[in-house]
């Protein structure tokens, strides 16, 4: 569920890369048969045998009390098979659950794009961190592959989504969620090209413009995004200050001189990118070829 330092406090996961002392939270959930109730239980640091079979470990105390309590109530352990039975009826559970939390996330995002459109900073952040809320629940159900791939996807699109709301000028208007938001789209889904461009617009607007142009490129180079032009486009409107590529000869050859091997920082953060980059400078370089 998360990572917390050695004093116990919450860590966000984007800032805790290299990190050291820090343990991952987890949350068992116990389903009540109906699928109406669940109790949930936080361990820090991987749950082991007797924390998650609790009724086996404090069965010798709650005997006596069991024991007193008068009929009709009667208690028993359950058998192998019991439990076997059980765990069927809560994937069942799962399965459905899955579905309504999928249904209820996509209305709750369609409230939150709403919103936006308005221009209702407010009511778009709430129905965003609703549609999150319900995803988050999917993932807690074990859905398949294909299903946990939708929720991640549109997990990161929520997170982004609510990284925008968050960059709305005016009252409000708050950068550094911003930026957290988009980071968290980026680890929802990877692939998602609007994350990084989230996390780009922020740090552009906090100063931090090495961060906007190491972003870009972190997703420029994976092969799911090297040829998407929304990405170029930013990576090169950051590179110029908005200027674009320059159609003067002696202009260009000489920011590509600079971007690619003079300054250090730019051509290792430009190393390896291929694909739509590499195709607009070739393009570029070609009109003095003819």
């Amino acid at each position: 569920m998360g990572m917390v330092d050695a004093a116990g406090r919450a860590v966000d996961p984007s800032e805790g890369h290299g990190s050291a002392g820090l343990r991952p939270t987890f949350m068992i959930y116990i389903y009540e048969t109906s699928g109406k109730h669940r109790v949930m239980h936080e361990t820090t640091g991987l749950p082991d045998s007797k924390t998650v079979l609790q009724l086996q470990q404090h069965l010798p105390t709650l005997k006596p009390f069991l024991d007193s309590l008068p009929a009709p109530f009667h208690w028993r352990v359950e058998t192998r098979e019991e439990a076997e039975g059980l765990s069927e009826r809560i994937h069942q559970l799962n399965v459905k659950g899955v579905v309504a939390s999928m249904e209820l996330a996509e209305k709750a995002k369609s409230v939150g794009n709403e919103a936006f459109s308005r221009k209702e900073r407010a009511a778009a952040i709430k129905a965003y961190t609703e549609a999150i809320g319900h995803l988050i629940d999917v993932l807690s159900m074990k859905p398949d592959l294909d299903e946990e791939a939708k929720a991640k996807n549109l997990l990161a699109v929520c997170y982004s989504n609510r990284a925008a709301t968050y960059l709305i000028p005016g009252a409000g208007q708050d950068v550094e969620r911003a930026l957290l938001n988009g980071k968290k789209a980026e680890m929802a889904d990877p692939s998602y090209a609007k994350g990084y461009i989230r996390q780009a617009t922020a740090s552009e607007a906090l100063g931090k413009l090495d961060d906007a142009q190491d972003a870009i490129a972190r997703a420029l180079r994976r092969p799911d995004l090297e040829n998407d032009k929304n990405l170029v486009d930013r990576l090169i409107d950051l590179l110029t200050g908005g200027k674009g590529m320059s159609n003067d000869e002696g202009t260009f050859k000489n920011w590509m001189l600079d971007v690619l091997i003079n300054d250090r920082r730019s051509s290792e953060r430009l190393s390896g990118i291929d694909g739509e980059w590499r195709r607009r400078c070739d393009e570029q370089f070609a009109r003095w070829k003819r």
